[in-house]
């Protein structure tokens, strides 16, 4: 299986059209997306409002371009909203789940006749002001000490932008999700989670710090341990591949990758292309094939 992965598509406004582009001429088996794939500037925000004019993005530009993508070519596309798309849009998205796309926040679906794809989307508290999307990482590790976060901003749940504060020792977690989502596993799976795992080349901000969760860290190590999580697919972090000179990494065996996205240059178009693998006796080996970073 080739699978082309990107994440931070939001950070272009471009690529989106690169990535379907890119698709086609790799002929790759599937399209998977980590994350915020609305693009930052948008025309119409300042008359519009954000809700609108993220929602006539998703509705006027987005799905045509997927709609058209898929009436040619027959590539499944599994992705999903993240900390800079407004959560209260997602429905639009919905309308078209299972068919168009599918979504992967707090999903499992069937990759492969063998393997699995789970996502989560949420990330630790950040300096920004969007908070649809953030939580503590866990009651004992709300987010990287060392990293500066803020924990009021707004959220548009219920369809109105709100003001928001998360409350660091809420039981609802990361953690706690990820042990709600661990409870589907039951064969080989690929983990798609926009947040990357602490203390890796994959979380790295401008200044070195690191800023990752460490609650998708432990679920790596756990899933790792009988060998059913086989690739870790990240993003969230676009500087993370320039300050730290790697896309990919491993936590006990298992390869991890964050691309990149926009970092410097907007007009490039981060990616890596994997392939999956299963040999005779039933093992599956993932390798990076191709990859563009800035």
């Amino acid at each position: 299986m080739k699978i082309l992965y990107t994440s931070d598509i939001h950070a272009g406004s471009r690529h989106l059209a690169s990535m379907l582009t890119l698709a086609k001429k790799a002929a790759v088996d599937c399209i998977i997306v980590g994350g915020d794939i609305v693009p930052h500037r948008l025309p119409g925000t300042q008359t519009m409002g954000l809700i609108d004019a993220q929602a006539a993005y998703l509705n006027n530009v987005f799905i045509p371009a997927l709609q058209a993508f898929k009436a040619g070519h027959h590539i499944p596309l599994y992705l999903d909203l993240a900390n800079d798309d407004l959560a209260c849009n997602r429905n639009i998205l919905e309308q078209h789940n299972g068919t168009l796309l599918h979504l992967l926040h707090m999903e499992k679906h069937r990759l492969t006749d063998s393997m699995d794809i789970l996502g989560y989307m949420n990330v630790p508290p950040t300096p920004f002001h969007r908070k649809d999307w953030e939580k503590p990482d866990s009651t004992d590790w709300p987010y990287a000490p060392d990293g500066y976060v803020a924990l009021s901003g707004v959220q548009s749940h219920g369809g109105a932008i709100k003001e928001a504060h998360i409350e660091i020792d809420s039981t609802d977690t990361i953690e706690s999700d990820l042990q709600r989502l661990s409870a589907a596993i039951d064969r080989p799976f690929v983990f798609v989670s926009h947040t990357p795992p602490y203390n890796t080349p994959l979380d790295v901000i401008s200044d070195g710090t690191h800023v990752g969760s460490m609650s998708i860290r432990n679920f790596i190590t756990t899933w790792s341990a009988d060998g059913l999580i086989k690739v870790s697919l990240h993003g969230h972090i676009h500087e993370s591949p320039k300050r730290s000179g790697f896309i990919q990494t491993e936590i006990s065996g298992v390869p991890c990758l964050n691309p990149g996205q926009g970092n410097g240059d907007r007009s490039i178009f981060q990616y890596a292309i994997l392939s999956i693998n299963e040999d005779s006796h039933g093992v599956i080996q993932v390798s990076l094939t191709d990859q563009q970073t800035s």
